[in-house]
């Protein structure tokens, strides 16, 4: 008999409900000491940091107006200053308004000291997350978790399917909480002007 599913509102409920889909008992805690469940929830930190960690997901976006510069001493290749990252910063996307930059380490490297705001990634708890977000890594982490307890391929396949289903689902669910977004700076082609490779007259 197929599993009936309600989307989870823990991460333990997803755990237990990816452990079910594999065919395993679910759990109410992790202190259960099942070797299984402790590596189930070991997997699912890795996957949502994983997801949180990407540029798919609008709901994990944040904005954040950096704290005062400090002098970069030594200075080098042209970077001057630098900022301190965000403390629940996952994964910087920009800044705003956009300036030349670069990651090194925990801090933004910039050349100049002007105001700037960070749009990054975080961490997002549980009960923040679309159902089909939510639906989508009990499959996702049911997936990673198949092969290393069944030998049915058609087990796999349908969970692999569910998967692919429910990704679509949040994908459109995430789309629809945010309007498109322009393409703000072309830092490439910038680059490629700025150094006679776009100019008209370098071709006649």
């Amino acid at each position: 008999m197929p599993i009936s599913l309600e989307p989870p509102s823990t991460d333990i409920e997803i755990i237990s409900n990816a452990m079910r889909l594999c065919g395993k008992q679910g759990i109410n805690s992790i202190e259960t000491k099942d070797p299984f469940a402790e590596s189930a929830a070991a997997f699912y930190g890795l996957l949502v940091n994983a997801e949180f960690g990407s540029n798919r997901w609008k709901f994990t976006e944040k904005s954040e107006e950096l704290s005062n510069p400090n002098t970069l001493a030594p200075t080098f290749e042209g970077w001057q200053y630098y900022w301190e990252m965000p403390a629940d910063l996952v994964m910087l996307l920009r800044l705003d308004p956009f300036v030349p930059y670069t990651v090194f380490g925990d801090r933004i490297l910039t050349a100049g000291n002007s105001p700037l705001t960070a749009i990054y990634t975080r961490k997002v708890e549980v009960t923040d997350w679309s159902n089909p977000f939510k639906m989508y890594i009990t499959y996702a982490l049911a997936d990673m978790l198949a092969m290393s307890v069944t030998t049915s391929d058609r087990m796999v396949g349908a969970i692999g399917a569910a998967k692919s289903a429910w990704y679509t689902k949040a994908l459109f669910a995430d789309g629809q909480s945010s309007p498109p977004r322009s393409i703000r700076s072309q830092p490439w082609i910038t680059t490629r002007y700025a150094s006679g490779f776009g100019s008209r007259s370098r071709w006649r």
